[in-house]
């Protein structure tokens, strides 16, 4: 085996994702979570793709074709794999069913299943010079079947990409959904975004590689890590965060409000009712407030006075919330100007100085900072 500097990368990369493996496995807390399942068959797969990786460039005989899965599409697991993950945190209540084995299909018929009961199903230039080969000008004798699997090959990164957006997606009625029952937006959301993005930026490298090679005809060794090497920043999110995540629960009903018993004049009423409690208890200033916990105040349902909120106030029940908190904020800047920001967002209900100063130039048009500033020399 050669140890250049790139086999040297990989290696960690593998020996990080047998670290992540070991953890999951050794913690019984990690094990239960169902959403940590999904992500125990990502770092194997990710694993399963860098060994794939070493014994093809190191010219190591693995008397397995499973094994060299990307020759036949078994990028098309991942898709799947990362769609599951991201229902699990969106639904508590979603399970796995047999439905559920749709998404396999692909899967299984172009790597397990055709394979193993069609003999020599690519060729030997296609394992010493990649699948696309059949693509390039040279003359050559190609089966229907190995042009299949060149196409295959291409069709299984299109397949990943239409997952990763469906996630994409997904994220997007889930942070909507955190938002009309929470008050504060936690980091974890930003580093479930970064997650599907690293895959986007890993399935990016492979569109470039495989540019390359189509349009260029320019074949470089070292070309190949462009989309092997971002694994690595992967496994680094797993590892740094995504797996001791306690994802906040969401109303997962859909349908708005169109059974409420709630008429317009209920909404006018409530919604004077639900200002003035939350104005006199100030209840904005507990970072951890929730839609239920204002529910319990008018004694309503959930569905009830986010629908007030909505209808009324034209906000969501984050948005609502952080009005007041920003009106609350100013007021001390007023009165204490000399106070640092992270001080003031404390005070005013925050949980971190960004949020603060997200929602600050949300409402005001303008900086805390900058506000400060024009107050001290007004």
């Amino acid at each position: 085996m050669n140890f250049d500097i790139w086999s040297i990368l990989i290696f960690i990369i593998i020996f990080q994702g047998l670290f992540l493996l070991s953890i999951l496995l050794m913690s019984s807390k990690r094990r239960m979570k169902r959403e940590n399942k999904y992500l125990f068959s990502l770092i194997l797969i990710l694993m399963w793709f860098l060994f794939e990786f070493l014994a093809i460039r190191n010219t190591i005989n693995i008397k397995l074709n499973v094994f060299y899965g990307t020759r036949y599409g078994s990028w098309m697991l991942l898709g799947p794999i990362t769609f599951f993950y991201f229902k699990t945190i969106i639904n508590a209540n979603w399970r796995f069913t047999k439905k559920e084995l749709l998404h396999f299909l692909p899967f299984i018929a172009s790597v397990i299943i055709i394979p193993l009961f069609t003999m020599e199903t690519i060729n030997s230039r296609q394992v010493h010079y990649g699948m696309l080969s059949v693509f390039d000008h040279r003359e050559k004798i190609i089966s229907p079947l190995q042009y299949m699997y060149s196409v295959i090959f291409v069709l299984q990164f299109i397949h990943l990409g239409y997952y990763l957006f469906k996630n994409l997606s997904i994220l997007k009625i889930y942070t909507l959904k955190l938002q009309s029952e929470y008050a504060t937006i936690d980091r974890q959301v930003k580093w479930l975004r970064g997650f599907n993005i690293t895959l986007l930026f890993v399935l990016l490298f492979s569109a470039i590689f495989l540019y390359v090679l189509l349009v260029t005809d320019i074949y470089r060794r070292y070309l190949d890590y462009i989309y092997v090497l971002p694994i690595g920043v992967l496994f680094y999110l797993i590892s740094y965060y995504l797996m001791d995540i306690a994802w906040k629960p969401v109303e997962t009903k859909n349908g708005k409000y169109a059974g409420s018993s709630l008429n317009s004049d209920d909404i006018v009423s409530y919604a004077t009712q639900l200002d003035d409690l939350v104005r006199k208890e100030k209840s904005y200033m507990n970072p951890e407030i929730r839609l239920k916990d204002l529910a319990q105040m008018i004694k309503l349902s959930n569905h009830q006075v986010s629908q007030i909120i909505n209808q009324h106030f034209q906000l969501s029940f984050f948005d609502y919330i952080n009005r007041y908190r920003i009106l609350e904020a100013k007021k001390i800047i007023e009165e204490n100007p000399e106070l640092t920001l992270l001080e003031v967002a404390f005070d005013a209900g925050f949980s971190n100085k960004t949020s603060f100063v997200n929602a600050f130039k949300k409402f005001e048009k303008t900086t805390p900072s900058k506000y400060r500033e024009a107050i001290i020399y007004s």
